[in-house]
């Protein structure tokens, strides 16, 4: 389940790379840069406490930048 959670982690962060860094928005280049360590460091820890705080950060980034740029 943690290895689960940390993929698919990588994998939203991957795709909110992949839309966001082109805009050049710095408050999003920013949280995205501290949602990646942090994310980086939930996946050396294996804690689930970290894992899944990440990954709901994460989720908030998201649905952000879905609802503000329809991402």
């Amino acid at each position: 389940m943690k290895l689960v959670l940390i993929i698919l982690g990588f994998l939203f962060l991957a795709y909110i790379a992949v839309k966001v860094l082109p805009l050049k928005l710095r408050y999003a280049n920013v949280f995205f840069a501290i949602s990646l360590i942090f994310h980086i460091f939930a996946a050396f820890t294996w804690s689930y406490g970290f894992i899944i705080l990440s990954f709901v950060l994460i989720i908030i980034f998201f649905l952000v930048l879905l609802y503000l740029f329809g991402l």
